[in-house]
């Protein structure tokens, strides 16, 4: 019997073993949300009331949600930091159990933080992936074949105390079985390669050498379109590298992958496309992905502006799966339908609270249960978890949308500081991501990204938009400013006051999308965890956007924020 058909085999079954023994509970728990939830809030207080955290706030007191609500404020990472410094000194400082793990996040706003994961934690991650491979195992044909996967690494050092921290993404790929690790094209070292080009480079060449990848999993697509984007301009370069050995124009990295594929792959493959190539002078998305069934990546927030651009280099019916609500913290909800991209949150693990966005924003702190959301209605999200995270503000919006049984599904929709607001007007990422998108389709125009800047001096907003070298159709701002309007009533009412002036393009020079990312990886940001800001303001980032811009600003105002 052919490998592949006994790992598959392998797979079928481990498959019903989850659908049995992690699908089934949830969803009996999702019958009753509020019970549940109770439940696991009194597991949690009791683990933890005689840690110094759970002393400080009267864990052993609280009976019910609402006195924990009076006895613990919502913390931030700042406030935790100094109980988590304590942990890793062997303190019981958050957690009876001590953390095994630290994942780091270097944050989308600032330095790194090392957020504790005791074996809880763990286990929370593996479910949600666990999740996310039944849902694709029963919707897709993602584990027909071989599978590309991309993460960083899930050991980047160790602390002082021994512990070790890295990427929450690599921790999965860590724990594979041995038959489903066989089935990802490049190896676990694959993701600890730090020179990014070669990484990307290494991923370009397995896909060129691999013929039978049916499923991609990355949780930022901006990684696809990375790799598509090297296929694109150095396709023949890297398959002759392929076809005759001759590596010495890959980075070192890559070149070592390059020889290990075709030492176990072959040649038909690479010859087929070299001969496309010489034929064709392109290769088409069929040639490049004969296979591929379905992709599994972010597709809410500032993500979906790559999104876009990978799906137009995709062969016709290739699925799109959303990756599920996650981050370095948490595990916020967890792919449980491929076809309706439902996404349930975690309510066996986690303690979530929320609170209405118009709410939040507005100083009401009016907080809701899992229970109480409407689908439909955008919150700020909450969280309480087992590995010592107490009513966690992580700065999301996430929106509600139709679950299963009693429990609503949940997708993030953009992060709090994602909103600019100039005189009342507060446009969100997730608006000039619908507005800009919408009109590239509509003109036939494609995009690796796009930045709006809010520039309060002038009173409008400039969106620098990247679409190659040829000049961007003249009613392209009037087009974009026509999309928002329909989308914010209050930008409407202001522009039609005249307290906002009319929104203008600017145009980004090739690669400007990529440079932007380079100086967020650059300044620590890890490039697996890179979202691209969508919305700013123009005091924080016109002068360094400027080099960037083919044409510099006409008016007064912008002249004088960019000096």
């Amino acid at each position: 019997m052919p490998a592949n058909m006994i790992a598959n085999r392998a797979i079928d079954a481990f498959m019903h073993w989850n659908r049995w023994t992690m699908r089934a509970p949830v969803l009996r728990a999702a019958r009753d949300v509020e019970r549940a939830q109770h439940q696991l809030l009194m597991t949690i207080l009791r683990e933890n009331a005689d840690t110094t955290f759970g002393r400080a706030h009267g864990f052993a007191t609280i009976s019910s949600l609402e006195d924990y609500r009076n006895a613990v404020p919502v913390h931030g990472f700042d406030q935790l930091a100094p109980y988590i410094t304590r942990q890793q000194g062997g303190e019981r400082a958050l957690t009876t159990e001590q953390p095994e793990y630290y994942a780091r996040t270097s944050g989308t706003t600032g330095r790194s933080k090392d957020i504790p994961q005791t074996s809880h934690g763990l286990n929370q991650v593996k479910d949600a992936q666990r999740h996310l491979a039944l849902s694709l195992w029963r919707g897709t044909g993602f584990f027909k074949g071989s599978i590309l996967g991309f993460a960083s690494p899930a050991e980047e050092g160790r602390l002082e105390t021994g512990q070790p921290y890295g990427a929450i993404s690599g921790t999965t790929y860590r724990s594979l079985s041995p038959i489903m690790a066989r089935k990802f094209v490049l190896p676990p070292s694959t993701f600890s390669i730090r020179d990014l080009e070669a990484k990307y480079q290494a991923y370009a060449l397995a896909v060129l050498a691999a013929d039978d990848i049916t499923g991609v999993v990355a949780a930022n697509p901006s990684s696809l379109l990375k790799v598509q984007r090297i296929i694109e301009t150095q396709g023949r370069e890297l398959l002759h590298a392929l076809a005759f050995g001759r590596t010495e124009n890959l980075k070192i990295e890559a070149a070592s992958v390059a020889m290990d594929i075709i030492t176990r792959r072959g040649l038909d493959r690479v010859n087929a496309l070299r001969r496309k190539l010489v034929s064709r002078d392109t290769l088409d998305p069929r040639d490049v992905w004969p296979r591929l069934s379905a992709i599994a990546t972010w597709t809410g927030g500032s993500c979906g502006v790559a999104l876009s651009q990978v799906r137009s280099q995709l062969p016709r019916g290739v699925r799109i799966v959303e990756f599920g609500y996650s981050a370095s913290e948490f595990m916020g909800a967890a792919n449980i339908d491929a076809e309706a991209n439902t996404c349930l949150p975690q309510l066996t693990h986690h303690v979530y609270e929320f609170v209405r966005r118009e709410d939040w924003e507005a100083g009401r702190q009016s907080f809701l249960g899992l229970h109480e959301l409407e689908p439909g209605e955008d919150y700020y999200i909450f969280v309480t978890t087992r590995s010592g995270l107490y009513r966690y503000d992580i700065n999301d919006i996430v929106r509600a949308e139709p679950g299963v049984r009693g429990c609503p599904g949940l997708r993030f929709l953009q992060k709090g500081r994602g909103v600019t607001n100039i005189t009342g007007e507060k446009v969100s990422e997730h608006q000039l991501a619908t507005a800009v998108i919408t009109v590239l389709d509509d003109h036939g125009l494609k995009t690796p990204g796009f930045m709006a800047l809010a520039d309060e001096a002038a009173a409008r907003y400039v969106v620098h938009l990247e679409c190659g070298d040829n000049p961007l159709p003249a009613d392209l701002a009037h087009d974009v400013e026509t999309q928002l309007r329909a989308l914010n009533s209050e930008y409407d009412d202001k522009r039609a006051s005249g307290r906002l002036q009319p929104l203008i393009v600017q145009q980004f020079t090739v690669g400007a999308t990529e440079q932007i990312k380079r100086w967020s990886v650059e300044g620590g940001i890890r490039e697996a965890q890179y979202k691209p800001v969508l919305v700013a303001y123009a005091s924080d980032w016109s002068e360094k956007l400027a080099p960037l811009t083919l044409e510099p600003f006409h008016e007064p105002a912008l002249n004088r924020v960019a000096s």
